[in-house]
């Protein structure tokens, strides 16, 4: 072996001595919260039979997923990119509980267009299945929270918001998937004029043009949540009880955590596409991305029952070097 040949692909990390023992020891400290939490510990394999790694009925997870053949059996199988649907199934096959809670630890494989984006994160996280109210939600995101705070970070910020509205738009907008994802992108930048352009393009009517412009445009502190039920009172738009929900979630959060603010964003798109309602992102100051991310979803259906979860997961790499460059020591 010579130099030449220690090649590491752009987006994939070596743990060095030193590094190695320090993330075990971080990785400990997130299971003992959990733990503590009363979550269930499992470890599903990195690679999986394609039912198991894409039955949450997601295009991301579809698009992310690398598949090859097994010789053993000729049949396809999956590199995984996401632990929670892996969850999903295992809840399915052996829980028998009204509501179950397990966590999770483990190497994903994603694919980026960019290296400065990491292709092999270790996932960490917590579902609860058989999430019903809004109690189950406020304990998933104090789970996320209290792992963010091994950074020892002063200040959080916490984003919620319910996905449910901004997708019901887009699915009355009637776009190809090509389309769709330009619109998506558009949305997450909040890019309004170029929205505005694009979808008058399209023909799409003058009013839904502007109930989507409006709901992007309008976020901020919790206190945007009376702007926001005008909004949609303006529009005819049924909330369910949307905006008292997400008032009730803040309200809890703030009273429990002194060193978090909320930020309301209705039109928070970038977690995975299998997320059907309330949505919800951590972010921490000098990161360039939300450090960790969940909400809720329809996990399986049964006896024509849908089986609701919420849950959370980061990727602990982020949260190891970002306490490192802070010079926290685990």
């Amino acid at each position: 072996m010579n130099d030449r040949n220690f090649f590491i692909p752009g987006g994939i990390e070596y743990f060095m001595p030193g590094d190695a023992e320090a993330f075990d020891e971080l990785r400990a400290k997130v299971k003992k919260i959990f733990t503590k939490n009363k979550y269930i510990h499992v470890i599903p394999p990195i690679v999986d039979n394609l039912p198991n790694l894409l039955g949450l009925n997601s295009s991301d997870l579809d698009n992310q997923t690398i598949t090859f053949i097994d010789k053993e059996s000729g049949k396809k199988i999956g590199l995984r990119s996401d632990i929670t649907p892996q969850i999903a199934k295992i809840d399915y096959q052996f829980n028998k509980a009204s509501i179950s809670r397990f966590s999770y630890m483990g190497d994903i494989y994603r694919p980026t267009k960019s290296s400065f984006d990491r292709k092999n994160p270790y996932q960490v996280g917590a579902e609860i299945f058989g999430c019903n109210n809004k109690s189950h939600d406020i304990e998933i995101i104090s789970l996320m929270v209290e792992t963010i705070m091994l950074s020892r970070k002063k200040s959080l910020v916490v984003e919620i918001g319910d996905v449910s509205i901004i997708n019901k738009c887009i699915s009355l907008l009637s776009l190809d998937n090509k389309d769709k994802s330009k619109l998506v992108t558009m949305i997450n930048s909040k890019n309004i004029n170029e929205l505005r352009t694009f979808l008058t393009h399209l023909k799409i009517s003058k009013s839904k043009i502007e109930f989507l412009v409006e709901l992007i445009r309008i976020n901020g502190d919790y206190k945007c949540l009376k702007e926001i039920a005008l909004m949609l009172k303006k529009f005819k738009f049924d909330n369910d009880n949307i905006v008292s929900d997400l008032k009730y979630i803040a309200d809890k959060l703030l009273l429990n955590y002194q060193v978090i603010d909320i930020i309301i964003d209705m039109s928070n798109l970038y977690n995975l596409d299998y997320q059907t309602n309330l949505s919800f992102s951590v972010f921490v100051p000098n990161f360039r991305k939300a450090i960790a991310t969940g909400g809720r979803y329809t996990a399986y259906t049964r006896d024509e029952k849908k089986r609701l979860a919420s849950g959370f997961s980061l990727d602990l790499k982020d949260l190891f070097f970002l306490m490192k460059e802070d010079d926290v020591y685990v």
